[in-house]
């Protein structure tokens, strides 16, 4: 267990969130590795794209794990004059506090977030536990409730 994931229970115990986060001992950085880790299928896990736009500001997009995020489309949505680039690793700890594999809407105050209406169609959904050997798995309507977020197509 990282500072990371501490974070994030620490985050869904003070917001009573209705979550269960799942702790493996293996990394799962990648889609198919929490695929083979955890035994869910891909249909249910998101990808959280963390993203730095010109002027500086988080944004994350969510989009199912199947599906990869579009730079262009959340430039759209947010009408933004240039594409934002994706974060390092670096950058994902230092001004998300949450480390690249584990990316979360969750905890992400400081962040403008993006939801992607397929991911919004689902009952459940796994998500970043905010290191790369958790996952947070959350009702939609609960993720709802608790994160402050904009709907729109950010797939490609």
């Amino acid at each position: 267990m990282s500072e990371f994931s501490n974070k994030m229970k620490q985050w869904l115990h003070e917001n009573n969130v209705n979550a269960e986060v799942l702790e493996f001992d293996e990394r799962v950085r990648s889609v198919q590795e929490a695929v083979a880790v955890s035994g869910y299928p891909v249909e249910r896990f998101t990808k959280s794209i963390v993203m730095l736009t010109s002027d500086h500001k988080l944004v994350i997009a969510v989009v199912p794990a199947d599906a990869r995020a579009s730079t262009d489309r959340v430039r759209k949505a947010l009408r933004l004059a240039d594409r934002p680039r994706v974060v390092t690793s670096e950058e994902s700890e230092t001004y998300l506090g949450q480390q690249i594999g584990g990316n979360s809407p969750l905890n992400a105050a400081n962040a403008t977030v993006l939801i992607d209406p397929k991911v919004l169609e689902k009952e459940w959904v796994l998500t970043g536990g905010g290191d790369d050997r958790s996952l947070v798995k959350i009702p939609v309507e609960e993720l709802k409730r608790v994160v402050v977020y904009t709907e729109a197509r950010v797939r490609k």
